[in-house]
């Protein structure tokens, strides 16, 4: 029981701590690797102390809340200096925030719930709103990741609708588009190029990194709760993409490489699918 209150933690230190020691071993300053052992940390304790509380389920909603925050939150990001025409950022002191990073997972889980209440058009609304804000700023990773999952669920509400499936189909042209505009940013080595600088460290390393990688999506995948298969699912289809777009372009590598934002969305996904496991009694399920 206590040991699957650590599961978060379990499941991202090998990633975290594999691109830390490369860039240690690469000569990068500490003031830049600690910041992800401080995250994970910092993260660690947080997903923790939330899954040892007795599970329950709650009759409060945040609807209304989340999305808001989200559509403000990415719109601050044009308000930063952003690099080269890129804006994706907000700036906390000397933090740079990656906000889709942060709070595109949660969005999703939030865009869901509502699915699941609410009309239908409301969802498929913010989707858009979202993917345009993800599209200038521009983020051709986090857009596939963010409309993909989104459309797999709209789909689940669809109800044989024409209009629906035209929509679904038009919102589907909206990642090709963020490809063909893709950012021009340079990699920086660890941050994009992570993979090569675990691969240079030998074959050993190099297997070992691709594994703790592709943990990353598998406990989504193969163990959601049974209420929360659509959702848990399709959080790991998001985490995917954001892995594999990796290879297509100049992107983060998660928790890998450096930045904390990842790890904190990364935690909050998988918090909430050990915490959501937990209230609908599935405690005997292996994780």
């Amino acid at each position: 029981m206590k040991l699957r209150n650590l599961v978060p933690l379990i499941i991202v230190f090998p990633s975290v701590v594999i691109g830390a020691v490369t860039m240690y071993l690469n000569k990068i300053p500490i003031g830049i690797w600690s910041q992800n052992i401080v995250a994970i940390i910092i993260s660690g304790f947080l997903s923790y102390l939330i899954l040892k509380e007795t599970p329950r389920i709650s009759k409060s909603s945040s609807f209304g809340f989340i999305v808001p925050i989200t559509i403000i939150l990415l719109t601050l990001t044009f308000l930063d200096s952003g690099l080269d025409g890129v804006h994706r950022w907000v700036s906390i002191g000397p933090i740079k925030l990656n906000v889709a990073s942060i709070i595109l997972p949660i969005l999703i889980i939030e865009l869901w719930r509502i699915l699941k209440v609410l009309n239908w058009w409301y969802s498929m609304i913010i989707t858009i709103a979202v993917s345009i804000l993800l599209v200038l700023q521009p983020d051709a990773s986090q857009t596939t990741g963010f409309i993909f999952p989104m459309i797999i669920i709209l789909l689940s509400k669809a109800n044989k609708s024409i209009i629906r499936y035209s929509l679904i189909s038009l919102i589907s042209v909206i990642p090709i588009i963020s490809w063909i505009f893709i950012d021009s940013l340079p990699p920086v080595d660890y941050v994009e190029n992570i993979v090569l600088m675990v691969k240079n460290l030998g074959s050993v390393w190099f297997l070992l990194g691709i594994a703790s990688l592709s943990l990353l999506p598998i406990p989504f995948i193969i163990f959601p709760s049974k209420s929360y298969r659509l959702i848990s699912r399709s959080l790991g289809l998001y985490f995917t993409i954001i892995l594999i777009s990796t290879l297509f372009g100049n992107f983060p590598v998660p928790l890998m490489g450096f930045g904390i934002s990842p790890i904190i969305g990364y935690f909050i996904a998988i918090t909430w699918l050990i915490k959501v496991r937990k209230i609908n009694g599935n405690l005997e399920e292996p994780l």
